[in-house]
């Protein structure tokens, strides 16, 4: 037994946490392919503070250090967006030895984390039955395409079906009928998974607290996405409301609203409530409008939309946007440039937010990511972690978690029931467990 095993538990799974937080001293087990709804999910409990342990395959033939590169390639700058502040422990759960390692691990972990399908995680001996009953305080959340019952169960999803399947992409476009459907930009029906998933594990961790028990999360994308709907849920199914793409641009009546062009050819986007109608009016040098027959009221506007949006392009395109993006701040009225991603964490609110965020590391110094919204008093911002490398840290896991010696380490390697590289940091790794 290693001198780290005589400390208290909790305090060895603290100290592994790359960054300090609420969550100190819980350990995670993320066993999650690529997409948002898993890996999203043990990001943000990493950010919190918690231990996340990344469990991955074994590498196939490439175990080649990954050297420094600028720019740094897509599919790298793709996984550490959503990996930052973890651990990776590479393990063949295909092994009665690596099950093994899984169900130790189990014994101190307060949360299994997965994305796949049930008879997935079964075969792995990661299914919530297996683990609770080796550990009955354990929370094992499970985010799916559809949940782990009804008849859709276990059936395939993606994020555009899903948004398709919620109802969401019904409402989203034209009223041209020969429009397309249109998904939202960001794979919304992924990250709406991965926060439930998130809240779902928060409240399981405080009911744990209290009762010393654990839990068994079923979350579904789908689900997510129903749930979406919010608001439009009792007019739809209770008042006979029947929604489809909002024939104004304002949706809720609100007029002038959405993108005119401005002078510079970007796109400025008014929301113009009644209460900011007399204040726009000013800003845009169009006081006449307040006593104008077509807009003294919303419901006038809403009756002349088409004059109105004709009026207020015609005013929106005599400034450049950023101009008019300056004039309405200053009024204290909603009105903004429509932004690229880069453009958006360009602005100088991102970085006293503490929005944009980069790393110290030999591979991808350049590399930002976004930071984390969730602003804590108690715990203030401190520095992220790079995403590990694939096995970085798996002699440290064993070691410090498990209480293994060097050679023990070296006899599971030898026989390929873990892995980690021999020199640097190896980026080139399986896409799922």
């Amino acid at each position: 037994m290693s001198a780290a095993q005589t400390e208290p538990i909790e305090q060895q799974i603290a100290a592994l946490a790359p960054r300090r937080g609420p969550l100190a001293g819980t350990l995670v087990l993320e066993l999650c392919g690529d997409e948002p709804a898993g890996t999203m999910g043990t990001q943000i409990l990493a950010d919190l503070g918690a231990t996340v342990v990344k469990l991955e395959r074994l590498p196939g033939s490439n175990t080649a250090p990954t050297p420094a590169r600028s720019p740094v390639p897509e599919p790298l700058a793709y996984f550490w967006g959503m990996n930052r502040n973890k651990l990776s422990l590479s393990l063949d759960l295909k092994k009665d030895a690596g099950r093994e390692l899984l169900h130790r691990l189990a014994r101190s972990a307060a949360v299994v984390y997965d994305n796949f399908r049930p008879e997935v995680t079964q075969r792995m001996g990661a299914d919530p039955a297996t683990l609770r009953a080796i550990n009955p305080q354990l929370i094992c959340c499970s985010v799916t395409g559809f949940g782990r019952s009804g008849p859709l169960a276990g059936f395939p999803a993606y994020d555009a079906t899903i948004q398709a399947m919620g109802g969401g992409m019904s409402i989203t476009g034209s009223t041209d009928p020969a429009s397309l459907p249109v998904r939202c930009g960001n794979p919304i029906g992924g990250i709406a998974g991965a926060l439930y998933g998130a809240a779902g594990v928060l409240a399981a961790l405080a009911r744990r607290r209290r009762t010393h028990s654990g839990a068994t999360l079923d979350v579904a994308l789908f689900d997510a996405q129903l749930a979406m709907n919010a608001y439009r849920v009792p007019p739809a199914l209770g008042a006979g409301r029947v929604y489809g793409p909002e024939p104004h641009r304002g949706g809720n009546g609100a007029m002038p609203y959405g993108p005119f062009r401005a002078r510079c050819g970007h796109w400025f986007v008014l929301g113009i409530t009644k209460q900011f109608w007399e204040t726009a009016c000013d800003v845009m040098g169009k006081p006449e409008w307040l006593t104008d027959a077509r807009f003294r009221t919303e419901p006038d506007r809403q009756a002349n939309e088409q004059a109105l949006n004709s009026a207020a392009s015609e005013v929106i395109a005599t400034r450049d946007a950023a101009d008019w993006q300056t004039r309405f701040i200053d009024a204290g009225i909603p009105g903004a440039t429509v932004c690229s991603i880069r453009e958006a964490f360009a602005h100088p609110h991102v970085a006293l937010r503490n929005m944009l965020v980069g790393f110290e590391h030999p591979i991808g110094k350049d590399l930002q990511v976004a930071g984390d919204p969730v602003k804590l008093s108690g715990h203030p911002h401190t520095a992220f972690a790079p995403a590990p490398g694939l096995g970085e840290h798996t002699p440290l896991i064993l070691d410090k978690l498990l209480g293994l010696s060097a050679q023990a380490m070296a006899e599971l390697k030898a026989a390929a029931v873990v892995w980690w590289p021999d020199e640097g940091r190896v980026y080139a790794r399986p896409s799922v467990v």
